[in-house]
């Protein structure tokens, strides 16, 4: 599944402005913008987006001037450009760009999203790479493991430095002349591996699928077992292979600390939107098989950037973390809370209609409005609410919430729509 990017947009105009960035959103992870090209430039070295949607023709600094900073800093940065047909004295500058699109006004909607997603396949497959990439270097250096590399003869012609302090020997040279086998360092007990035969032991390890069955039991020199997970890959043209031993505890911390970073947001502590989507897959599945009522909450600050343009992006972020801390001491512990990107917060009420749901937001926008923030601010949000029906999608949901949220924020912001 493709990784939204964040988005930056920029346009001059302010209804286009408000029509794309509604759309855009739901295509990013994170959504900027800006109303011209030196707002846009600042906003891109704060945020580094992965992808800028710009327009040409703009005050202050035009789409082209600006790109070309963008391009200084970052020559790979994807850019589209919207633009009108009158504006074609830009448009030989623009395509010396090598900007990744061009997208007429009045924008088509499918196009700019074909764009979008062609874009996001690129990044994501970078991204991708790049993680194999460090993937690999990491497992060469890992510190928590045992890594050894073995030559064909089954000799260990490679170690990293955990493997040497644990048999408490200088190098493999010294550890191949004091054991003739890596089998010998097996404990003979039938809840882990071991095999009968010291020229064979790989070729028995390679036959056992079942990852349980890949558990080893070794004694170190202070007579200590310590059991491992043992993984196996043969290099082909090499003929070596290589050898990692893992502490069963270390996995279980490790896969703790992993799925802890993976769901939870770094500025405020609370879930994020990876974490919030797979909850509400849940949550609607549960809704139909037991036909129990689901509403959600999508709540912005509203002129949340006046405060970051006068106090600054430092007061801004403790603002969100306060702001997290107060909604989450307000809410029941079933319902499910999470930062959506931005200033934007969500939240799943599990067994709550959409009268209840309003009930509930409309009590935390006056406990936010009521509440005293950093610097003695004070801030109010505004609230879109929607309940799941019977042919509701997750995205049905979604927009049908972020259209009241729209209509609160036009209708003088920090009030409660659904």
């Amino acid at each position: 599944m493709n990784k939204h990017p964040t988005i930056l947009y920029i346009e001059d105009e302010e209804g286009i402005r408000n029509q794309l960035s509604k759309f855009l959103r739901y295509f990013s992870s994170e959504l900027f913008v800006a109303c011209d090209g030196q707002e846009g430039l600042a906003l891109y070295k704060q945020n580094s987006p992965d992808i800028v949607v710009s327009d040409i023709k703009m005050p202050n600094m035009n789409g082209i001037e600006m790109v070309k900073a963008i391009k200084q800093i970052n020559p790979q940065q994807h850019i589209v450009f919207t633009t009108a047909h009158s504006e074609s004295s830009y448009f030989m500058d623009a395509i010396d760009m090598q900007v990744d699109g061009y997208v007429l006004k009045p924008v088509n909607l499918e196009k700019l999203e074909e764009k979008l997603e062609n874009i996001t396949s690129q990044i994501n497959t970078k991204k991708e790479l790049f993680a194999h990439q460090v993937l690999t270097n990491e497992i060469t250096q890992l510190q928590d493991n045992i890594l050894l590399v073995l030559d064909g003869n089954k000799q260990v012609i490679f170690s990293n430095q955990k493997f040497l302090k644990f048999f408490n020997v200088e190098n493999v040279n010294t550890f191949n002349s004091k054991y003739k086998s890596i089998n010998k360092l097996f404990e003979k007990n039938s809840d882990f591996f071991y095999s009968s035969s010291d020229e064979n032991w790989m070729d028995d390890l390679k036959h056992i699928e079942d990852e349980k069955s890949r558990v080893v039991s070794i004694r170190n020199e202070n007579n200590e077992s310590h059991t491992f997970l043992i993984s196996l890959k043969f290099i082909e043209e090499t003929s070596h292979s290589i050898l990692i031993l893992t502490k069963i505890t270390n996995i279980t911390i490790e896969k703790k600390q992993f799925e802890h970073k993976a769901y939870t947001d770094e500025l405020t502590k609370i879930p994020n939107r990876a974490y919030f989507e797979e909850e509400f897959d849940k949550e609607i599945s549960r809704h139909k098989r037991e036909l129990t009522p689901l509403s959600f909450i999508i709540l912005d600050i509203d002129k949340f950037k006046d405060v970051n343009d006068t106090y600054g992006h430092q007061v801004g972020d403790e603002i969100l973390k306060d702001l997290a801390n107060t909604i989450k001491s307000n809410i029941r512990l079933t319902d499910i809370f999470a930062r959506w990107g931005g200033e934007e917060f969500v939240c799943i009420l599990p067994n709550t209609s959409l009268h209840n749901a309003k009930k509930s937001a409309e009590t935390l926008r006056k406990t936010i409005e009521e509440h005293t923030f950093k610097n003695n601010l004070k801030i109010t949000c505004s609230f879109g609410v929607s309940e799941f029906s019977k042919d509701d999608t997750k995205g049905s949901i979604l927009k049908r919430a972020d259209d009241s949220l729209y209509r609160a924020k036009e209708a003088g912001k920090n009030r409660v729509e659904g």
